[in-house]
């Protein structure tokens, strides 16, 4: 159990990392180009989403953080599968899949009784 919590909190954190280098050189990009600026909401909403997920990892006796951890996977996942069929990016089934992890995670730390 230690292990995968290292794994996804190593995980998370080059992800998100990425995520953010990556808005910031798309932005760039975005500016140079003429075209118009994405909403702050689908930059900073994943980033809330991923420091909850990371906090979950850190503190798992916290059940409301865990909780709230879980909520946020799910509202991930529902995002990535938005993006898929808006935008056919077919990258984010590594993002869910991480996510799916991340839920069996949460049920082994919030849910089983050992």
């Amino acid at each position: 159990m230690n292990a995968l919590r290292w794994i996804l909190g190593g995980l998370i954190v080059l992800l998100g990392g990425g995520f953010i280098v990556l808005n910031l050189v798309a932005g760039g990009f975005r500016k140079s180009f003429g075209a118009s600026e994405v909403n702050p909401l689908i930059t900073l909403l994943p980033l809330v989403a991923m420091a909850l997920l990371l906090a979950g990892l850190i503190f798992p006796a916290s059940k409301p953080l865990l909780h709230a951890g879980a909520v946020a996977a799910v509202a991930l996942i529902v995002f990535c599968v938005w993006q898929f069929i808006a935008e056919s990016a077919t990258v984010v089934w590594f993002a869910i899949a991480y996510l799916l992890v991340w839920l069996a995670f949460y049920w082994c730390a919030a849910w089983r009784t050992t």
